[in-house]
């Protein structure tokens, strides 16, 4: 984690501070731990805290750099989503001790994961109202392939999410 003093400023410039840090950190903290534990793979995995700290920071220190950039107070959720689970996949904080079924993309399943419970929770969306809706299901799927197999950014990811807000907004 880099830790230099211009990315500090940066961070405190935009009001950023430790206690945001620390706090998104704990939240994804417990997601991550309770994916594990609802996939039970809590024997087959760990969470290399270096790698989740880093991708902790580099997201903040990401999302401080938009917010000067586009002069904007505060990221919108489609930024939050997209550029976290950005940084979730590119540092890949989960670690395979003990290959499973589906260890390979373990990290991508975390990020799909990640991204339609944030997605439908900001929608006040169920996750019964889906399971039984095919075209989200293909949605779902199709996320899960993207991120396994395609080339991703910040800002691609930003834009599935305002595309998912935007269809489910659409009468």
């Amino acid at each position: 984690m880099s830790d230099n003093k211009s990315d500090v400023q940066l961070l405190l410039k935009n009001g950023i501070n430790n206690e945001d840090i620390v706090s998104r950190y704990l939240s994804l903290l417990r997601r991550l731990e309770d994916f594990i534990m609802v996939k039970k793979i809590d024997q087959c995995v760990i969470v290399e805290q270096e790698l989740f700290k880093t991708a902790i920071y580099d997201y903040f220190v990401d999302i401080a750099r938009v917010k000067a950039f586009q002069q904007i107070p505060m990221a919108n959720p489609e930024k939050i989503y997209g550029y976290t689970a950005y940084w979730l996949l590119k540092r890949r904080p989960i670690q395979v001790i003990k290959q499973f079924p589906g260890s390979k993309f373990v990290n991508e399943q975390f990020v799909t994961a990640f991204l339609i419970t944030s997605i439908l929770a900001e929608k006040n969306i169920t996750g019964t109202q889906c399971t039984q809706n095919t075209t989200f299901n293909k949605f779902q799927s199709l996320l899960f392939y993207h991120l396994k197999y395609r080339s991703i950014t910040q800002q691609t990811l930003e834009l599935m999410v305002e595309a998912f807000f935007c269809g489910y907004d659409f009468p």
